[in-house]
Formats: C-alpha cells, structure tokens, sequence
C-alpha cells in the first residue's frame, strides 16, 4: 500500500516514515507542505494520504485533505494532537488519529484503514483512531463508480 505523508513537524514526519517503512508500506514524503503534497499526490496516486490538520503556513490539512479526495480519489487520516471536531471533514476523510499515536498504533491505524478500503470491516481499530463511518471515503470498497472522475480516468 502507497501512503502520502504530510506533516509540517521536523520530527514526527520522518519518524512516521520510518516506522510506516519498516512495517512494510511504501511511503511518499513526509511532505510539509499542503500545495507540494497536492501535486505529488496528483503524480503519485497514493491509496491513502496521511495528512496533519494545522499544517504551517498556507492552506490547512482539511482543505488539502478535501482537495485530495474530490481531485483524485485519495483518501486521507487526518492527524491532530488538538481538541478537534472533524464534523467538516466526515465528508472526505475517512477518519481522525489523534497525536501523539505510538508506532505500534499508527501501523495498525493504517492496516484498519487498507482493510475499510478493500471493503473489510478493520480486524482492530487503536483507540487514538476515529473512523468516519458513512463518510464517501469509508463507504464498502471505493469501486470505480465511488470514486472522483480524476481517478477513474
């Protein structure tokens, strides 16, 4: 499973990196970024995005988030260490991990979300993740007819 992973934060993107890596995924980024991490994950066509809600700087991770979503059919963790009501952000992400996460909890985070997208219900979920359930990203196994036309194509 290819994965984008924006994080603005110095530390917690690499080390995202390296622990989604050494479990077995292919990672693209950390990027800090929310316009860069749009292009590559336009070029890149990750089957998740991972993506930090307070990004530094310009747009914000649910605005890239969305964007993700309703340009490319790439759904997206929304990562926050704050108190976050993500009411918004049922509409195109699939779920919320809240920070810090444990590595152990973030790997699992990601295998829950590989199994809602092959159209499993997730053997286990962490407590630090939220799953939006009924949300477009989460909704059976994101056929052909479910996603934007930009992936279908």
């Amino acid at each position: 499973m290819k994965l984008l992973v924006v994080e603005d934060d110095p530390l917690i993107g690499p080390a995202v990196k390296a622990v989604l890596e050494n479990a077995g995924y292919t990672v693209v980024g950390p990027l800090r970024d929310a316009v860069k991490a749009a292009r590559v994950g336009a070029r890149e066509c990750p089957d998740l995005a991972l993506v930090d809600v307070n990004l530094a700087g310009g747009e914000n991770g649910l605005v890239l988030a969305r964007r993700l979503w309703e340009e490319n059919g790439v759904p997206s963790l929304l990562m926050t260490g704050f108190d976050h009501h993500a009411a918004e952000a049922r509409e195109f992400a699939m779920g919320l991990l809240r920070k810090p996460v444990m590595p152990d909890a973030l790997v699992q985070a990601v295998g829950a979300a590989g199994e809602i997208l092959g159209g499993m219900r997730p053997s286990s979920t962490p407590a630090a993740l939220e799953i939006f359930h009924g949300s477009v990203a989460t909704t059976a196994s994101l056929s052909a007819t479910n996603l934007p036309k930009a992936r279908t194509a």
